[in-house]
């Protein structure tokens, strides 16, 4: 794709002070999500993680509904894609804790794979319930 071909596909107007205060907000949402539902999801250790992974389908915390998740997901993909990326583009994944493997059940996950998991199988338990 050239850069002509790039900019043709990209919104003509440009980035505004709306535009800003939306993106803001979402990402606001989007840490709020991952501190209350992804807490109560997860666990706050490892082990917790590990639990979840193991069981069935995770358990489903109360007050959150399914849009919720999709959200949860979407903002876990992000972080684990750019975890990887960092430790991919530094070479200093060993010091990076995030980077360590939880095993459950014969399969290994980084932390945020691990997260990710967990909210995709939450997702597939609302939708199939």
């Amino acid at each position: 794709m050239t850069e002509e071909e790039f900019d043709s596909l990209m919104k003509s107007r440009s980035f505004g002070t709306k535009d800003a205060r939306r993106a803001e907000a979402q990402i606001l949402h989007g840490m709020t999500l991952l501190s209350t539902l992804g807490v109560a999801l997860w666990g706050k250790t490892d082990s917790s993680l590990q639990q979840q992974l193991l069981k069935p389908h995770p358990e489903i915390p109360a007050g959150f509904d399914l849009p919720d998740f999709r959200e949860l997901l979407l903002t876990c993909a992000q972080m684990s894609s750019a975890f990887s990326a960092v430790q991919k583009a530094t070479g200093l994944a060993h010091l990076i804790p995030l980077s360590q493997t939880i095993h459950a059940g014969g399969e290994s996950f980084t932390i945020w794979e691990a997260r990710c998991e967990i909210v995709r199988r939450a997702i597939d338990y609302l939708e199939n319930r």
